[in-house]
């Protein structure tokens, strides 16, 4: 199976670098000053107690032709346009496209460019950031990939991708309810998102104000809400967990956007905060923090813009 990774961050290049280092043939899709980073330097991972530097196979969209099996989306949302674009070349008659992004939008995007048949569903769990242009720092040296099928027509081809990944020494799962699965990490995601930027802390940060844990377990409610109105609902057991995590006094817990959101760096606020927000008001759903969390996440974006 060829396979082509769109991106070498944390995602991206702790699942791609596991890839190469067990046979894999795969190729990681770059810009051209990033390529020429990784390709002097070679991509390193690191973990707790350990490390390994992988040089792959790297290309940029010049290169690309379409004779790739798989096609790994592991780029931020915002970047889902251009990312369509620049792959294009790449998707032949048999190309599948795995999308480990978050949220569920950028699923009407890749449908509408390449059609519903190709596009499988995906969810990567992960603690992991890019240290630098050419290092992955993993929180722990565990991360899990799961795939499915989105209709019965992609049944075999979501089962071929799962067990190349596994073959491959990726953790990897089949999923018979992807699309339940994803509205599960919607949910986790723009919900302690949505915490920590609002609050601008982590979860143990905002577990020392009054009203922290108050408003964090509502912005959950108001997202689980959201998915139970569309049909997907969050497990009890599931919910009761991630209360848990959201209110744990001495985490430092924080989500990606919201270390980007530190940085200064884009962030996936309209992606995850945005659209679930959307979703909730075409439900009927009360959503009033929901509504605040988003407008802090648009002025951020604006000023940054500014």
């Amino acid at each position: 199976m060829k396979i082509l990774i769109v991106g070498a961050g944390a995602v991206g290049g702790q699942f791609g670098a596991q890839l190469h280092e067990n046979g894999a043939n795969v190729h990681f899709l770059l810009r051209p000053a990033r390529k020429q980073l990784i390709d002097a330097q070679g991509l390193t991972i690191s973990w707790p107690g350990g490390q390994t530097q992988v040089r792959p196979s790297t290309l940029t969209a010049a290169q690309l032709t379409p004779d790739f099996d798989l096609i790994i989306l592991s780029n931020k949302a915002y970047t889902l346009d251009e990312v369509i674009a620049d792959i294009k070349p790449a998707v032949g008659p048999d190309t599948m496209v795995l999308p480990l992004l978050n949220g569920l939008r950028h699923l009407d995007a890749l449908d509408k460019a390449f059609g519903q048949e190709k596009v499988l569903g995906g969810i990567a769990r992960t603690v992991a950031t890019l240290a630098s242009p050419t290092q992955v720092q993993l929180g722990n040296n565990q991360g899990n990939v799961s795939v499915g099928a989105r209709a019965p027509s992609q049944q075999a081809a979501a089962q071929g991708v799962w067990q190349e990944l596994t073959r491959r020494q990726v953790l990897a799962e089949y999923s018979e309810h992807i699309i339940d699965d994803m509205w599960d990490k919607f949910c986790r995601m723009a919900s302690l998102g949505a915490a920590n930027c609002l609050m601008q802390g982590t979860v143990g940060d905002y577990m020392h104000s009054d009203e922290g844990g108050h408003i964090a377990l509502q912005l959950l409610q108001e997202c689980t809400d959201t998915a139970q109105a569309a049909g997907h609902p969050m497990h009890p057991k599931a919910i009761e967990g991630f209360r848990r995590v959201l209110t744990s006094p001495n985490s430092s817990f924080n989500s990606s956007m919201y270390r980007d959101m530190r940085a200064g760096l884009p962030i996936e606020g309209d992606h995850l905060v945005g659209d679930m927000l959307r979703r909730a008001q075409a439900a009927g759903v009360g959503c009033a923090m929901l509504k605040v969390a988003n407008a802090v996440l648009q002025t951020y974006s604006a000023r940054r813009t500014a």
